[in-house]
């Protein structure tokens, strides 16, 4: 990430406490090197634990055990709930790495978000299915001499999955509250309302979107042009978590695994990696941001990086040096003793501000002047602009090398799987961090240089933007099934 700054000093007051911040955000090599370390050895007791903690990353088995090759063929369904919107897709797998992709969005009504039986909201999903196969899918809908069409459902909330097609609700999240649902399996909730409906339509997979990130780059990714296998599914966005394979024999956790099954797939669940802060960098501007959240304590390693928290860092680290006497001064007493409510606020300050200020090289910052005003009804000074742009490259530098630590460890630790193999390494990666804010992807390569997990091999390390992991992903698990 650019270090380029305007060449125009700050008052030396200013300048100290900014330097002192920045300080606090700079992470050396030997740290990183360490947290890869530390972040396998976290990986094996989240493998080990029968139980899910705070202690250690959760690493649940999918149950999904083998990984696409790009020669599937033929149509799948994928349904997502992830939020207020219901997607209903079906995928055309060509058998060529490509695919033909349909889809539909419906809006969830609130009262079916905190409802009082889970068949309401069930019910209204089996009908918006119904109602995307007889718009695109008629042929296959109601005719029943034909197979059922498989789908996989990805359900982004809390869910304790025993098979590929069994997994019970441990709490609702994001807005939904329909207690009956919860400790009840959500595969069979959706499927007995298809079934009620004659929807030719079986549920075969629970998928998960960091899974579905692995898959659809899998998928998508031919090996004869790139030379490479793909090996993590990945996600920097609002928030934050990866996929990868693991071989059966290092899931001591997984009693009775699939017959003949040689690995899993393990959505790490890495948001919650090291929650006991024994390496994770904690500065008082991550406790504060960390108070201001209805999860304290928990995701400290999302809280760090991702698009959501970014950008409140920011403003905490700000009004700090404002109460510090440093900026915003003029402005303060100007207001007849307030400042502006955008930056008192928590979390009206958005990550992607912050990637417009990131590369702004125009004279005394003018760019970010008028965003500032705009967006944040923000009147700054230069001077404030610089402290602004030093510190905002300061806390995403930091979030890049953080992001770099588990792909790092996951290649370092996949490698064997592939010693009779000479390809590359790809990393699927999704999420508008990823894919939109300026320098993040360079930066996260160069800290997986410094850990250097392919130590004394020719083998290198790509990230590769992976589209549509919820959607193509979701029916790849269903050709697992």
């Amino acid at each position: 990430m650019s270090k380029r700054y305007i060449n125009m000093t700050l008052p030396e007051k200013v300048e100290l406490a900014v330097r002192e911040v920045e300080n606090q955000f700079y992470l050396t090599n030997d740290y990183l090197i360490k947290a890869s370390e530390y972040f396998e050895k976290s990986m094996d007791e989240g493998l080990k634990a029968p139980k899910q903690s705070r202690e250690h990353m959760p690493m649940i088995p999918t149950f999904v055990t083998k990984i696409p090759n790009g020669k599937e063929q033929g149509i799948y369904l994928a349904a997502d709930l992830g939020g207020t919107n219901f997607r209903v897709c079906s995928i055309d797998l060509k058998g060529d790495h490509t695919f033909e992709l349909k889809q539909n969005k419906y809006k969830i009504p609130l009262d079916l978000m905190k409802g009082v039986k889970a068949d309401e909201l069930f019910q209204f999903l089996a009908i918006k299915i119904q109602a995307f196969l007889n718009e695109h899918h008629d042929d296959v809908a109601n005719n029943k001499t034909k197979d059922p069409l498989k789908l996989g459902f990805t359900f982004s909330f809390p869910v304790e999955q025993t098979a590929l097609d069994k997994g019970t609700l441990i709490r609702w999240t994001k807005g939904f509250d329909i207690p009956d649902t919860v400790d009840r399996d959500i595969v069979e909730l959706l499927q007995a309302n298809l079934t009620v409906l004659e929807v030719n339509v079986k549920v075969v997979a629970l998928a998960n979107d960091t899974v579905g990130t692995l898959l659809s780059r899998a998928y998508q990714n031919d090996p004869s042009k790139t030379n490479a296998n793909t090996v993590i599914g990945c996600i920097f966005g609002t928030g934050t978590n990866g996929a990868y394979y693991e071989t059966i024999e290092n899931i001591p956790k997984l009693k009775n695994p699939p017959k003949d099954c040689k690995g899993m797939v393990i959505n790490t669940e890495w948001g919650s990696f090291d929650n006991t802060l024994q390496i994770l960098p904690n500065t008082t501007f991550d406790e504060i941001v960390d108070k201001e959240t209805a999860n304290k304590g928990y995701h400290l390693f999302e809280k760090r990086i991702s698009g959501m928290f970014l950008g409140e860092i920011l403003r905490v680290t700000l009004l700090n040096l404002f109460e510090r006497g440093l900026i915003f001064q003029e402005l303060y007493k100007e207001r007849g003793g307030s400042l502006p409510h955008r930056i008192t606020e928590p979390w009206l300050l958005d990550s992607e501000v912050l990637s417009y200020i990131q590369i702004d090289d125009s004279t005394d910052l003018k760019m970010s002047e008028l965003i500032l005003k705009n967006v944040l009804r923000l009147p700054t000074t230069r001077d404030e602009r610089i402290v602004i742009q030093r510190l905002t490259r300061a806390i995403a530098r930091r979030a890049a090398q953080l992001s770099a630590i588990p792909l790092a460890t996951i290649v370092k630790r996949v490698q064997d799987q592939y010693k009779d193999d000479d390809r590359d390494f790809e990393i699927g990666c999704d999420g508008s961090v990823v894919e939109f804010y300026p320098g993040f992807r360079d930066a996260i390569m160069e800290s997986i240089e410094v850990i250097n997990p392919l130590k004394g091999s020719p083998k290198k390390i790509y990230l590769k933007i992976a589209k549509d992991g919820s959607g193509v992903g979701a029916a790849l698990c269903a050709t697992t099934a």
